[in-house]
């Protein structure tokens, strides 16, 4: 019996007002992971902000904030994401850290230069289970706040109406991130999904 293979979705040539589509949500929402997805889907060039500091500095996050404090890293933050924003070439997806988008000069480089943000709206419960500890050893908990649920909740809320302010919200509730990924891809207007995935 013959199998037929779906044709891949057909590319649309990128709008010249969206060459640039950045990820935001709370930790643990999945926008390295959908991120990724998304730029895989479109063939686009992805970069993924928290990692770039990482290398940059050749420290991990959590050490950028343990040594240097949160002032330090938010600079760190906007000085790279300017640099991201002023060397983007071709169509870039970014999958932004937790609160970079709450900084309102971060908010202004975005708009700026034309970037779709995308909110990444996650149920909390699934935020706290994605970012709890794998173990009780604190030095391998990579997202301590997650020990602090209350903490955790009230920094979300804190976040919840700067992010809702995104140019797209996207549930993920139920959702893969290969189903966030192409939902984005859609609503933006990006991809012709009109043909089912391969």
């Amino acid at each position: 019996m013959s199998t037929t293979v779906s044709p891949e979705p057909q590319l649309r040539k990128p709008d010249s007002a969206i060459r640039i589509v950045a990820l935001t949500g709370f930790m643990g929402a999945g926008k390295t992971t959908v991120g990724s997805k998304l730029a895989t889907l479109l063939h686009w060039f992805f970069v993924d902000l928290d990692r770039e500091i990482e290398v940059r500095q050749r420290l991990c996050i959590r050490d950028i904030f343990q040594t240097h404090g949160e002032p330090h890293f938010r600079q760190l933050e906007t000085e790279i994401l300017w640099d991201i924003l002023a060397r983007s070439s071709t169509p870039t997806v970014i999958a932004l850290g937790g609160g970079t988008f709450i900084q309102t000069c971060n908010v202004d480089l975005l708009r700026s230069c034309g970037a779709r943000v995308v909110f990444l709206d996650t149920p909390i419960e699934h935020l706290l289970q994605s970012c709890r500890p794998a173990t009780d050893l604190p030095i391998e908990n990579m997202r301590p706040l997650a020990a602090d649920p209350d903490a955790f909740r009230a920094l979300y809320e804190e976040r919840l109406p700067q992010y809702r302010t995104a140019d797209l919200t996207v549930n993920t509730s139920g959702k893969t991130m290969d189903q966030v990924a192409r939902e984005i891809a859609s609503r933006l207007q990006l991809l012709d999904l009109s043909t089912p995935p391969t």
